[in-house]
């Protein structure tokens, strides 16, 4: 596809949407766009979530539910949780509407690669930290519904929550087989020997095993619409950030 991003008004929208609880962070320049990270928080010494959009560049949906995030009324999760949400990791795939990064590089698979900036980035920022559980937006152009790949230890996984949350307001992957993987009822199974034969490589695996104790991988149907499309991640965000809410509220 043709289509070219405007990364400006892009910068120009987060800006709009940054409130009181909002700290705007410049992580890095890359390929000539600012990396940028907003952290919300009302308390110190509280938990932090950290969310990812924008990895793969051909994916939108992943940055227009990080804008979404900035936009919604989140203070009784900020009486609990700081946030932590990187809005478009990949600005030049963005902008260019490719998978890729200016490198041609699989962002998302290139964890071990210390020439791709925006994987310096990544490390600089979750350096000798820990989250309470971190969520990355991503879409798929296959698939014919909403779908999910989650890691948790100490806790039962809850993706199958998530799935009922999501099938309120969008189409699930209800396959058994997802990216060559088995699935039921739009969850891939988790898959501890896959999971440790590609450490080193994939972003969302190495937060899991040094940074967090739960990581999802949230995946929208392209061929829904936008709107769909958001409300998917934002469903699937409420029911996992719902699971870490301390008991009573």
């Amino acid at each position: 596809m043709s289509t070219r991003r405007d990364y400006a008004q892009l910068m120009e929208r987060v800006n709009g949407a940054l409130d009181a609880d909002c700290q705007l962070h410049t992580l890095a320049e890359i390929a000539g766009y600012p990396i940028v990270l907003v952290r919300r928080s009302l308390r110190d010494n509280v938990p932090t979530v950290l969310l990812t959009g924008g990895t793969h560049g051909d994916e939108p949906a992943g940055v227009e539910a990080a804008l979404a995030f900035l936009q919604r009324d989140v203070a009784d999760w900020l009486a609990h949780f700081s946030f932590e949400v990187i809005i478009c990791l990949n600005a030049h795939g963005y902008v260019h509407n490719t998978r890729h990064n200016a490198q041609d590089v699989d962002v998302n698979w290139a964890w071990g690669r210390d020439d791709v900036p925006e994987i310096r980035v990544v490390k600089d920022w979750v350096r000798d930290r820990r989250f309470e559980c971190v969520c990355d937006f991503h879409e798929d152009w296959e698939s014919p519904g909403f779908y999910l790949y989650e890691m948790r230890r100490g806790a039962p996984l809850m993706g199958t929550h998530v799935v009922a949350a999501v099938g309120q307001v969008c189409p699930l992957n209800l396959s058994n087989e997802i990216e060559v993987l088995p699935a039921v009822g739009g969850v891939v199974l988790p898959d501890e020997a896959r999971a440790k034969a590609l450490r080193g490589e994939g972003v969302p695996i190495e937060l899991y095993y040094d940074y967090t104790d739960h990581c999802l991988t949230v995946e929208t149907p392209t061929e829904q619409s936008m709107d769909v499309r958001v409300a998917a991640h934002m469903a699937a965000l409420d029911t996992v950030v719902a699971a870490h809410m301390p008991p009573g509220d």
